[in-house]
């Protein structure tokens, strides 16, 4: 975050807007939301008994990026399916939306890229795990090694798979009002969600195993 806002000399949030969630007509994506949206239409996203002592609601969940005020690198974005769904189909067209260039290649190239020997990540996305490996997976194992994208803490899932034109997003309240016990990781349950579409996939044949 320090590092864009220092390139852009102005906040990260307000650098995002200009350059990303405006020109492409997102309107249901924001960092600290309540600026923008009444707190009815929120969903909270803990019930807070030790550090906030009350109910999370439109403010980030992460205390790191609470204490930063809301904006943060690591966390603190709210949005909906179809806002987020628009920016993984720009990442799916390599930076391209309706036409229009937001990353070029080279930048989308280093986002997706693995450049550590001991971590399956890019510099900006999480990678399906090697077959080789014994770490365990966490997108389903038919997605292909070109896969990448984030799993969140809260119950958040988004991959995007560009062998085969796929943009899977999940999105769970996985915190409220508990964070534990956590069954969504536990029972893998976005990872089987995405394994049954790439099963229906395979079965119509309009992808490979």
């Amino acid at each position: 975050q320090q590092m864009v806002e220092q390139l852009v000399n102005m906040p990260m949030d307000q650098f995002l807007y200009q350059e990303f969630y405006h020109p492409m007509e997102l309107k249901h994506i924001a960092y600290q939301p309540l600026k923008y949206f009444p707190k009815e239409v929120i969903v909270p996203s803990n019930v807070d008994r030790f550090l906030r002592k009350t109910t999370v609601q439109s403010e980030v969940h992460d205390e790191l990026a609470a204490f930063m005020g809301g904006v943060s690198g690591n966390a603190g974005l709210f949005a909906n399916a179809s806002d987020i769904a628009a920016i993984h189909q720009m990442l799916l067209d390599q930076g391209i939306w309706k036409g229009k260039r937001y990353l070029s290649k080279e930048t989308f190239r280093l986002f997706i890229t693995t450049t550590s020997r001991i971590s399956r990540r890019g510099l900006g996305f999480d990678k399906p795990t090697k077959p080789t490996t014994l770490a365990a997976n966490p997108c389903a194992k038919e997605a292909p090694l070109s896969t990448f994208g984030h799993t969140g803490f809260t119950g958040t899932c988004a991959w995007i798979d560009p062998d085969n034109h796929l943009i899977y997003v999940f999105l769970s309240n996985r915190t409220y009002p508990n964070v534990y016990p956590n069954k969504l990781y536990r029972l893998n349950v976005r990872e089987k969600i995405q394994k049954t579409i790439y099963d229906a996939f395979i079965r119509g044949g309009t992808i490979k195993n």
